[in-house]
C-alpha cells in the first residue's frame, strides 16, 4: 500500500515586536491553483524595451547622476532622481526625496548574477545616498527597497532599486521601535541581538560568519522570507565597516540567486528612523510567491503555507 501522507496541523505564530499574527498552514500549499505564474517576455519584446529603457546608458542624456560607482562615462552603479516621485522637497504637504539606484548598465543582467564586488558597490551607493539625505534635518525616515518581478511590483526589467526619504515616520515603524524599546527595558538586551543568538542555533538558520547571520524568521509572513542581521548592534547601513558590508552583500547575493533560479519575485528592503539612534539594522528579503486574499486583507492575519523551518532547508541546500 502507498505510504499515507502525513498531515501537518496549522498553528498560529505571533511576532510581538512587529505586531503580527501568522497562521502557518503547510497543508494549504497543496490546494488547487489556477492562477498563472510570472508573465514571460520574449527576447524580441525585451530588445524593444531596451531601446526605450531610461536606465540604459545611451538613453540617459537628460538624467544627471547623483552618485557613480566607477567613471561617469563607464559606471558600474549610478543613482539618479526618480522622475515620477510621490514626495519632493518642494512639496510642504509631503516632503521628501525619491531616487533610483541603477544597479548595472547592462539591461539583461539579473542582480543575482552580478559578482560580489558589484554587490558591494551597490551597498556603497546606499551608504553614500543615505548619508547625504540624512543631512537634511527635515528627513525623519529612509527606506531602501528593491522590487524584482511582476508580483513584487517591478515595472521595468533593468535591475534597479530605490531610495525613499520622507519628512515623517510611518506609524508601524514607530510602533515597532516602541515595542523594541519595551523589550530592552524588560529584558535588558536588544531584541535583535537576542534573536541572532537564538536563530543561529536553530532550525531556521541559513548561514553565518563572524559579521552577520541570515535566517528565516519564526513568524514569516512571506513564503521563504529571510532576514540578514549584523552581529554588532549597529544603527543603520552607514556605520557598517568594510567586512560587514562584504558579509551582508555575500548573503544577499546567495539568497537572491536561490530565488532567481526558481523565478520567484521578491521585495528586498532596509530602513532607518533618523531620530532613533539605537535601532538594530537588518535587511529583509520577502519573496512574493503567493497572493494575499480575503483573510489577509480583511483580518490582517497572514496565512503562510511554507514553514520557515522548511524554507531554511531550501536555502541551506
Amino acid at each position: 500500500m502507498p505510504k499515507k501522507e502525513q498531515f501537518i496541523q496549522s498553528e498560529v505564530r505571533e511576532d510581538k515586536i512587529h505586531d503580527r499574527f501568522v497562521i502557518m498552514a503547510p497543508g494549504r500549499s497543496k490546494r488547487p491553483k489556477d492562477v498563472g505564474e510570472e508573465e514571460k517576455f520574449s527576447k524580441k519584446q525585451i530588445e524593444a524595451e531596451k531601446k526605450a529603457c531610461v536606465f540604459c546608458p545611451g538613453n540617459q542624456k537628460k538624467v544627471p547622476g547623483l552618485y557613480f560607482a566607477g567613471d561617469k562615462n563607464n559606471w558600474q552603479v549610478k543613482v539618479v532622481k526618480n522622475i515620477f516621485p510621490a514626495v519632493t522637497p518642494e512639496n510642504k504637504k509631503v516632503y521628501g526625496y525619491q531616487e533610483v539606484v541603477i544597479e548595472t548598465p547592462e539591461h539583461y543582467k539579473e542582480t543575482g548574477d552580478l559578482p560580489l564586488d558589484h554587490w558591494i558597490a551597490i551597498m556603497e551607493s546606499y551608504i553614500n545616498r543615505t548619508s547625504e539625505l540624512s543631512k537634511d534635518k527635515k528627513i525623519q525616515y529612509i527606506l531602501i527597497f528593491k522590487n524584482k518581478g511582476g508580483k513584487a511590483g517591478a515595472s521595468l526589467h533593468h535591475a534597479h532599486s530605490q531610495i525613499f526619504a520622507a519628512g515623517f515616520t510611518p506609524p508601524h515603524i514607530i510602533n515597532k521601535l516602541t515595542k523594541a524599546q519595551e523589550y530592552r527595558i524588560e529584558h535588558g538586551n536588544c531584541y535583535y541581538c537576542d534573536l541572532i543568538k537564538k536563530e543561529e542555533k536553530g532550525s531556521r538558520f541559513i548561514m553565518a560568519d563572524d559579521k552577520a547571520v541570515a535566517f528565516t524568521p519564526y513568524a514569516s509572513i512571506y513564503q521563504y522570507e529571510a532576514w540578514i542581521i549584523p552581529r554588532n548592534h549597529l544603527d543603520n547601513i552607514t556605520v557598517l565597516d568594510r567586512q560587514e558590508i562584504t558579509s551582508m552583500a555575500k548573503m544577499m547575493k546567495y539568497i537572491v540567486t536561490k530565488l532567481n533560479k526558481l523565478e520567484i519575485s521578491y521585495n528586498m528592503y532596509l530602513h532607518q528612523s533618523i531620530t532613533d539612534k539605537d535601532e538594530h539594522f537588518y535587511i529583509r528579503i520577502c519573496p512574493r510567491r503567493s497572493t494575499w486574499a480575503g483573510v489577509e486583507m480583511g483580518s490582517r492575519i497572514i496565512i503562510n503555507t511554507v514553514l520557515p523551518e522548511e524554507a531554511a532547508k531550501f536555502y541551506r541546500e
